[in-house]
């Protein structure tokens, strides 16, 4: 088993698109060989969306959600992490159970949302 301590790689504040991505380039490619892997967040004291959706909603795009579930463990984690992860999880399988008319079309509301603010 792989483990990753996030505290180690992005410090205390998961938050970022880009802290997300770190995560994501160290566990894709054994998830897609099967290989388990935990993620360990001791120290981790402030959590965003964005990290988890580029962290680990991604991966949904490459991995089914039952191996997803099967080799990718969470330690540490805080109760608002984890809600927060499990609703990122969610919306990620929904997001790429959809077909690409409907996933372009969610594209652009989140792309115009975000240009709004």
């Amino acid at each position: 088993m792989q483990h990753i301590s996030v505290k180690e790689l992005v410090g205390e504040n998961a938050i970022t698109l880009d802290d997300g991505e770190a995560i994501f380039f160290r566990i894709h490619d054994p998830l897609i060989r099967g290989e388990m892997v935990e993620l360990d967040f001791d120290g981790v004291e402030i959590f965003a969306s964005p990290f988890f959706n580029a962290g680990i909603g991604r991966l949904l795009a490459d991995v089914h959600p039952d191996n997803l579930n099967a080799c990718l463990k969470f330690q540490h984690m805080p109760a608002l992490g984890d809600r927060l992860l499990r609703r990122v999880i969610e919306n990620a399988k929904e997001y790429y159970a959809a077909n690409q008319g409907q996933r372009e079309a969610i594209d652009h509301i989140v792309h115009e949302a975000a240009v709004s603010m």
